[in-house]
């Protein structure tokens, strides 16, 4: 009997919490949502849609609904070994996710870091008192998941640091050979020509040269750190400026280069030189993809709230299961046939991105495709949350 009685006040002791949790659940969902789009130190949260968000966090309040409400039917150490388990399974998994979506290491720990708050907190607003091996149990779940979190992003950022280093050393070898080939030519005194072989070299050295920007810029964009310089420019101009810049780029591979531009003036305020970088970097793309032959368009267009900039191209076009992983840092979608390393259009996302815009893909595979970039024009212009930005006015 007495027994009996024991069992019983265990089961309401700690059935108190995960009763709560159980009935709450939404709600504290909620709250830890609104926590981490609010915290300076998660940036990236604010990419991201509320499903992608929530992720692994409802399926954390489960383990911990199932911890307490099974405490008093196990010994510590097996319901401990059987929950730890649990909780690093999920730790990897919600890893790997925050991985694929550009967080940092310190953003998936700080997210976790949140969660504990917030749970205290809801237990304090409630007047939930934890006992010491309920608290106890509550840290154990969050600190394994935590711990299995940082080990499986330090994996998956080695992983990619090697790859990195691969694609970054395939694509320098290939114009280092050709400066290195013609400069042996140029030291054996045999005729050549000259205007050849100093065009060869120019492209050589820019192709390295945009390979280092492209880290560059990757490098400021991936911690959410990019410096912006606005001021107010003509949107015309800035695709002039890019069309110019890859004429001779087409006329080489015999494409043809169209623009449609407004004949009034398109006024925008945004950092001229990063906006140039996002066009000219979905017009290489379209350049690189679009057979000899082919088209290329840039058009521009102005609506009440937006300007936007469209690239459309003649090429194999994108199937639709590829168009969100286009924007991955070097993501590439036939790894047999690689055109570059893979940074242009996420340089391009995180450009608009950090300008408060949006980029849109359209186009099915054989059908080409048209890369819209959409910013904010007037009142409507505005930073993204995402980024520590420098916004200076010229």
């Amino acid at each position: 009997m007495k027994h009996r009685q024991r069992v019983s006040r265990e089961i309401r002791k700690h059935g108190r919490l995960a009763k709560l949790l159980f009935k709450e659940r939404q709600t504290l969902i909620d709250q830890w949502l609104q926590r981490v789009l609010d915290d300076p130190d998660i940036p990236t949260a604010n990419k991201l849609a509320r499903p992608a968000l929530e992720d692994s966090i409802p399926t954390l309040i489960d383990r911990i609904i199932e911890k307490f409400e099974t405490h008093h039917l196990a010994g510590e150490s097996e319901i401990s070994g059987r929950h730890t388990v649990d909780t690093k399974e999920l730790g990897t998994t919600h890893a790997r996710h925050r991985f694929d979506v550009n967080y940092t290491a310190e953003e998936t720990t700080r997210e976790l870091s949140v969660f504990r708050e917030v749970l205290l907190e809801f237990c304090d607003a409630n007047s939930i008192v934890l006992a010491l091996d309920e608290s106890k149990l509550l840290h154990l779940a969050i600190d394994e998941m935590m711990a299995a979190n940082a080990h499986e992003v330090e994996q998956a950022v080695f992983s990619r640091s090697e790859q990195v280093m691969a694609i970054v050393a395939h694509d320098l070898r290939n114009p280092v050979h050709i400066v290195d080939g013609y400069a042996q030519l140029l030291k054996t005194h045999s005729p050549v020509d000259a205007v050849a072989v100093g065009e060869a070299i120019e492209r050589s050295t820019r192709q390295m040269a945009r390979l280092i920007e492209d880290l560059l810029a990757m490098s400021e964009l991936e911690p959410g750190h990019m410096s912006i310089t606005q001021q107010w420019a003509d949107a015309r101009d800035l695709v002039k400026v890019v069309l110019e810049q890859f004429r001779h780029a087409a006329n080489r591979k015999r494409i043809v280069m169209m623009s449609d531009l407004p004949e009034d003036e398109v006024p925008i305020e945004c950092d001229p030189v990063r906006i140039e970088q996002a066009i000219g970097n979905v017009v290489s793309n379209a350049l690189k993809f679009t057979p000899p032959g082919g088209r290329v368009w840039v058009a521009l267009e102005r609506t009440d709230t937006h300007v936007i900039f469209r690239v459309l191209d003649t090429g194999p076009g994108i199937p639709p299961e590829q168009r969100d992983e286009v924007f991955r840092p070097f993501w590439q979608g036939d790894k047999m046939d690689r055109h570059g390393v893979g940074l242009g259009l996420a340089i391009v996302r995180g450009i608009v991105e950090a300008h408060g815009g949006s980029v849109a893909v359209d186009g099915t595979a054989g059908g080409g495709a048209t890369i819209s970039i959409l910013l904010p024009s007037g009142a409507h212009a505005r930073s993204s949350k995402s980024f520590a930005i420098t916004r200076r006015s010229v």
